[in-house]
């Protein structure tokens, strides 16, 4: 089954992915074994098409099969001697994060454990019910994923080069708004595609149940984190139950992919936030810092909207923290510095690229067109919106 091949496709990313976190961890590790593979799995699968493509565009190397392999063997080489000689395991502090299912076995009520294993059993069998009917047997239909995310990907492909000229739906040769959009989600799918020797749907569809499920764990380890197990169970519930975003986690749009990168740049800044010991908060504000730098190699509006925000947000908080003792200035500094590099080394080879080849942000408008008035009805439509369209999938 070609479906299968997505196997080896994230099987290095990932690798560098955990390597890359290891190192930014240093010698206090603070995040749980099985977290640190799925946050490599997600920063490590956009950090390597990031460098495919910095390869690609500088030295012209095909996007071939030998083209993917190629960069990721060499990278998880580099990263994996760095590993192994800035880190020994003996120099590690290990504060037991070893996590451990353990609800079945605890002392809970037999009807609360019960309640549990059915809503557990319930979500995961509605997530792949719906993500194999939408991902793997219904052809993409949104105009997103037809015109942008899987055309371009399967161009990629073909022509084993990032195209900047492409035709839409019907035909008509494309050079602006979708070229715009960051390779990343493009990349990864022809990667795959490229591994498996031919384009088949569903095999470069599946990635995005598996970023959908990464938010869910993710989630479910940053609330783990902070209230405990059972309330992050409740928590990442919660989430699984929006049916918005099990929508778009089980189609092949690109909004869930998006979301995954901010919730890990926004959760690991607030665990450096909370956290009372300086060498976690140290760890925690490096991973996030690194989280952060990939969200303009994700899409257009993380350029322009989010990474602003967060970046604000950390700023008042050096401030604050600052100002009440728990940061030195020179811990602030230093933490501006590892956010300023690792960012710059990612948006800056990106704009420069837009910019030479005449790129624009996408579907962006001038602020200058754009005319802000109230709106009759408005409160009215959010009450409706929020509180009488069962905005919650709980059964």
């Amino acid at each position: 089954m070609s479906v299968l091949w997505f196997i080896p496709g994230i099987a290095l990313p990932t690798l560098i992915g955990w390597l890359i976190a290891r190192l930014l961890e240093g010698h206090t590790a603070v995040l749980y074994r099985w977290e640190r593979w799925i946050l490599g799995f997600v920063l490590g699968l956009t950090f390597t098409m990031f460098v495919t493509f910095l390869v690609h565009v500088t030295f012209g190397l095909p996007l071939s099969r030998m083209g993917y392999v190629g960069v990721q063997l060499v990278l998880t080489l580099l990263l994996g001697i760095l590993w192994k000689k800035r880190i020994p395991k003996s120099e590690i502090r290990n504060p037991n994060l070893n996590f451990e299912f353990s609800i079945l076995n605890s002392k809970l009520p037999r009807w609360l454990r019960g309640i549990i294993v059915i809503l557990t059993v319930w979500t995961v069998a509605k997530i792949l019910l719906t993500g194999i009917t939408f991902l793997l047997l219904t052809p993409p239909f949104q105009g997103d994923t037809v015109d942008n995310w899987n055309l371009r990907g399967k161009m990629f492909f073909v022509d084993q080069a990032i195209t900047l000229t492409i035709p839409n739906s019907e035909g008509i040769p494309m050079t602006g708004d979708v070229n715009s959009y960051p390779p990343t989600v493009p990349l990864v799918k022809a990667s795959f595609s490229t591994l498996a020797g031919n384009w088949s749907e569903p095999l470069v569809n599946v990635i995005h149940l598996l970023w959908y499920l990464s938010a869910l764990a993710l989630l479910f380890f940053s609330l783990r984190r902070v209230v405990g197990t059972l309330w992050a169970l409740g928590g990442t519930y919660i989430l699984a139950s929006l049916p918005l975003y099990l929508m778009h986690g089980t189609n092949p749009y690109a909004d869930v992919y998006l979301s995954v990168h901010i919730l890990a740049a926004v959760t690991l800044l607030f665990h450096a936030l909370v956290s009372d010991d300086p060498d976690r908060r140290a760890s925690f504000l490096r991973l996030s810092a690194f989280a952060t730098a990939l969200l303009p190699f994700t899409k257009n509006e993380a350029l322009i909207m989010h990474t602003p925000a967060i970046l604000l947000v950390l700023v008042a908080a050096l401030w604050y923290m600052k100002h009440i003792g728990k940061m030195s200035l020179k811990d602030c500094i230093h933490t501006i510095l590892w956010y300023v590099l690792l960012l710059s080394a990612v948006t800056l080879p990106w704009i420069a690229f837009k910019w030479s080849h005449g790129l624009t942000f996408g579907n962006a408008q001038s602020l200058s067109n754009i005319n802000l008035a109230w709106q009759p009805g408005v409160l009215k439509a959010i009450a409706k919106n929020t509180f009488l369209e069962g905005n919650w999938l709980l059964l």
